[in-house]
């Protein structure tokens, strides 16, 4: 029985490439739930801390120092995120079995997957909540305890929008980076195309965050520009809160950016895709037919014989010795193409070449399914090709020791006019092909990304309620004084709720801009590795119901606290 290691080499390479898939996600719902999660903790620190201005002026009136204020607001952080991470350790361990069966649907986990509870995932996850409560505290109470006394009492806040040196430079230098992976976007490796448009995102987002408080003032007189035609107060009342409180729309609207931007890059991520990979495969096969099984497992020698032109290759599992000494199993590649089907040789790739530690013209040993062991003369070592495969030998070998094994599917020239003469078979040409080898992998990149989405656009949601209602309280002292100028609470509610769509549409536009370069590095990158011209794709659906599902929360959050607030008053 082979067992560990032994067993992983003995799965095929398609279920190793779910089993990677599966690994990636796990990996991407980490990554981007602790970004997604310190992202808007540190938004909603800045948020409250900045809503608390006049409070901590006045216990720096009464004889507070700067540190212990900073020593204050760190305390509640930290408790704070203790309990937050205690919960969230709860929550995880109840959701655990759910992540799990979903994987086991999707087939990208190992059968007999079980969750094990063990203590450090449970401790790092506590240590990593409290720990950016409290960076985030840290960032936010710094300017806030430096204010001085009076100036925090006052209630005209001269410098609103203006960003300090630190912030400054710090969110240039995080759109610097973000901008240099959207750019090695376009020339990486297949594997590592995606987690560079992602980790390109982030950056983005987080430098759209820190520079939003000089970004929301012009992109909100833009938004709100059309609505002066109207001719009412409620515009100019609109553009004068967005001045007023630049800070406040500004981390108001991160989670907006947050949610967007993620929801904007995975699933256009997917569309693009979707539309490279089947025009890529349908240009390498132009001038090509290709039959294929039609309700059986694979090809049979009856349905290869009834098409003479093409390589039709048989696959086989063959067991290999490694230069060190080790024992793998290889995918073998039989193939009655004339250039590589010749009794007793291989040819390889050189990838496999290099691996295996064999050289051309070497007598290299080949253990087949029956038992049999075979030498073979290494007849040559090429550059790579998917197209021909990296271990290639005569497929009347192959038939010889593996009868029970069913041919992959015929390639046959387009003038060579094939037909589907056996039942069990059929023809496609190659765009057809192209689609339908696709669809599998586009279905299972469909589901990944929506769980992916889930995690980081359901979070943001969450965040822009939350601070949605911290905004709205805070501008208590607001609401008194157009109450008593003759404002209604239809009036008032309104107005909250509209001033909430428009820090949205700010947040959906900044959002956009933090994700149209990574989506755009990536088109390019699929664009060369395919050969086919690719665009970038968007899903406007997916952009339509995130920016729907925050409008309303937001203008929802809004509106009732805004009421609640008038109602107690």
């Amino acid at each position: 029985m082979v067992t560990g290691d032994g067993r992983a080499a003995l799965q095929p390479r398609h279920v190793e490439h779910r089993r990677f898939l599966g690994t990636q996600v796990i990996a991407a719902l980490a990554t981007l739930g602790l970004f997604t999660t310190g992202f808007v903790v540190a938004s909603m620190l800045v948020l409250a801390t900045g809503l608390r201005r006049r409070e901590l002026g006045l216990l720096r009136v009464l004889g507070a120092t700067p540190g212990q204020l900073r020593r204050m607001v760190l305390g509640e952080a930290a408790l704070v995120g203790l309990l937050g991470s205690a919960a969230g350790c709860l929550a995880g361990l109840a959701a655990a079995p759910l992540l799990r069966d979903a994987l086991l649907r999707l087939d990208v986990a190992p059968p007999g997957l079980t969750v094990r509870v063990t203590a450090w995932p449970l401790l790092t996850a506590a240590a990593t909540g409290v720990g950016v409560s409290v960076l985030g505290a840290w960032a936010a109470s710094r300017p806030a305890a430096r204010v001085a006394p009076l100036q925090a009492l006052r209630e005209s806040r001269k410098g609103e929008g203006q960003l300090g040196r630190t912030r400054l430079i710090g969110g240039l230098a995080v759109l610097g980076l973000g901008t240099g992976c959207a750019v090695l976007t376009a020339t990486a490796a297949a594997d590592r195309r995606i987690s560079l448009a992602i980790t390109a995102t982030m950056l983005l987002i987080a430098a759209a965050a820190l520079l939003a408080p000089v970004l929301v003032g012009p992109v909100g007189r833009v938004v709100t520009a059309p609505l002066r035609r109207l001719g009412t107060a409620g515009p100019l009342l609109l553009r004068a809160g967005l001045t007023a409180g630049v800070s406040r729309a500004a981390a108001a609207a991160a989670p907006v950016i947050a949610a967007v931007g993620f929801a904007v890059l995975l699933s256009g991520a997917v569309e693009t895709m979707r539309a490279a990979y089947p025009a890529g495969q349908a240009l390498r096969l132009s001038g090509q037919a290709i039959v294929t099984n039609d309700g059986t497992p694979g090809l049979t020698d009856e349905a290869v014989d009834a098409h003479p032109v093409g390589k039709a290759a048989l696959p086989t599992r063959a067991f290999v010795h490694r230069a060190d000494g080790t024992t793998v199993v290889i995918d073998a590649l039989g193939s009655r193409d004339p250039a590589w089907s010749r009794p007793g040789e291989a040819v390889l790739g050189t990838s496999m070449a290099r691996w295996l530690g064999v050289t051309a013209g070497q007598q290299y040993p080949v253990r087949f399914a029956d038992g049999a062991t075979v030498p073979l003369l290494i007849a040559g070592i090429l550059p790579d090709d998917p197209a021909r495969g990296d271990f290639v030998l005569a497929r009347s070998l192959v038939r010889g020791h593996d009868p029970a094994a069913l041919g992959d599917d015929l390639f046959v020239p387009s003038e060579a006019d094939p037909v589907a003469v056996v039942p069990g078979t059929a023809v496609h040409d190659a765009v057809r092909y192209a689609l339908d080898d696709y669809d599998t992998d586009a279905r299972l990149t469909d589901s990944l990304a929506a769980m992916l989405i889930a995690v980081a656009v359901g979070y943001s949601a969450i965040a822009t309620a939350n601070s949605t209602a911290l905004s709205a309280h805070g501008r208590r002292r607001d609401l008194a004084v157009l109450r008593s100028t003759g404002g209604t609470v239809r009036q008032l509610v309104l107005l909250a709720a509209s001033e909430a769509a428009v820090v949205t549409a700010i947040g959906t536009l900044l959002g956009l801009l933090a994700t149209l370069p990574p989506l755009a590095g990536l088109a390019s990158g699929l664009a060369q590795s395919t050969g086919a011209p690719v665009t970038l794709h968007l899903d406007p659906a997916a952009l339509a119901s995130v920016v729907l599902a925050c409008l309303l929360l937001s203008g929802t959050t809004a509106g009732l606290v805004t009421w609640r607030v008038l109602r107690r008053a």
